[in-house]
């Protein structure tokens, strides 16, 4: 069975400790470019360790993954301690990461190309440990997430609710986007069908949007 990396491990160890619970606090009164800028996280050692980590390489894209992480880790704050520690523990166990939840969640943010991403993935990932959503759930979740364009996500809910009447209203593009990321599909009618919401759609504004 393969194991974290050392990014991986340190990543790991913050979502089970209480430090996520201090940078949430940060994060809402300051913002994460300005807890980054004015060095508060030295005063919180796990995420000032993870902080470090990313930073040493130095790359924009490391310095991305690290405003990504942060960003992840104060949204997922809002859970309990123990229901972080469950989570981690039943990933690790699950096939797909085998030991490598650490990892894996810092690849799933490496791939997401806005900044607020990342927060609806912890949201997701808040749901798996409260078990609201299953973690075949929360894959095909997580996959939707990189693949509809952000600047999107806030028509879902509208889409969500959309009858088939207001759906062949819609920008043909953006159900395109829908379709794409497993969140639309053509209801087969006789006329050449419409485009309406999967239940994946449903389960990604319920979890994701209205639990904001």
């Amino acid at each position: 069975m393969e194991t974290d990396t050392q990014r991986g491990s340190a990543v790991v160890n913050v979502l089970k400790s209480d430090s996520v619970v201090s940078v949430g606090k940060e994060f809402l009164e300051l913002g994460i470019d300005t807890v980054l800028e004015s060095g508060a996280l030295k005063d919180i050692p796990l995420v000032n360790t993870v902080v470090g980590i990313f930073s040493a390489a130095g790359s924009f894209r490391d310095q991305l993954l690290v405003n990504k992480l942060l960003r992840f880790i104060s949204q997922i704050s809002e859970i309990s301690q123990g229901e972080r520690i469950a989570m981690v523990e039943n990933l690790n166990e699950d096939d797909k990461f085998s030991g490598r939840a650490g990892a894996a969640v810092i690849e799933i943010l490496d791939r997401m190309e806005s900044e607020k991403k990342p927060e609806y993935a912890a949201k997701f990932f808040a749901a798996y440990a409260r078990s609201e959503i299953s973690f075949e759930e929360l894959r095909r979740i997580l996959v939707a997430l990189e693949r509809v364009p952000s600047f999107d996500i806030e028509k879902l809910e509208k889409f969500s609710k959309s009858t088939i009447e207001e759906s062949v209203q819609m920008d043909e593009f953006l159900l395109l986007a829908f379709v794409n990321a497993g969140l639309g599909k053509n209801n087969g009618g006789w006329d050449g069908g419409a485009i309406v919401p999967t239940s994946l759609c449903e389960t990604f504004v319920r979890v994701g949007i209205n639990v904001a």
